[in-house]
């Protein structure tokens, strides 16, 4: 996230690394997403919107915080990298918590499918590979509404350090402060 990070700023953002605890999901989605929102109203001002970019199981907790605890009034942007929006495969094989809410078919997926409308206006961006082999199906990280992008990465765990990626993000970013300076 670095590289990322770095490519951001020299765009002129201003960008926060947000390391949740217990981010293997252990104690859920939920857990982080709170998390995630209150280091969102830490990091910005009051009455200010910003973008979220997550990554993997980070683009779920973030579409949590979004959909359900009223993220998307203070996002304006929101790009997933490679996440099990419709689950993977290898989460059957997590026995806790946040394993089971990553799992195909999960009540707790499900749920935030059935209602992907409130991401609207955080104008949605899903970046992913046909390559990945931790989300199982690949197409599982298409979100089903706003702009698409599938980049041919070798491995899941490099999706946030290539750089036609990082272009995107930031050409994605740029493309909103072109439209609301």
């Amino acid at each position: 996230m670095l590289q990322m990070r770095s490519a951001l700023e020299s765009a002129g953002f201003t960008a926060h690394c947000i390391n949740l605890k217990a981010n293997s999901g252990w104690h859920g989605m939920e857990h982080l997403a709170l998390q995630l929102r209150d280091r969102v109203e830490e990091v910005t001002v009051a009455r200010e919107t910003c973008a979220l970019v997550g990554f993997s199981m980070g683009g779920i907790v973030a579409r949590y915080y979004l959909q359900r605890l009223g993220g998307a009034e203070r996002v304006h942007k929101f790009i997933a990298l490679s996440s099990p929006h419709f689950g993977s495969f290898w989460a059957h094989f997590l026995p806790y918590k946040g394993g089971r809410q990553l799992r195909i078919g999960s009540e707790f997926l499900s749920s935030l499918n059935r209602d992907t409308s409130v991401l609207e206006s955080a104008a949605p961006v899903s970046i992913w590979t046909p390559y990945d082999a931790t989300i199982l199906p690949q197409s599982s990280s298409r979100l089903p509404l706003g702009k698409t992008y599938q980049i041919p990465v070798s491995l899941h765990r490099w999706v946030p350090q290539n750089r036609a990626v990082i272009e995107i993000v930031v050409a994605e970013l740029a493309e909103v402060l072109k439209d609301d300076p």
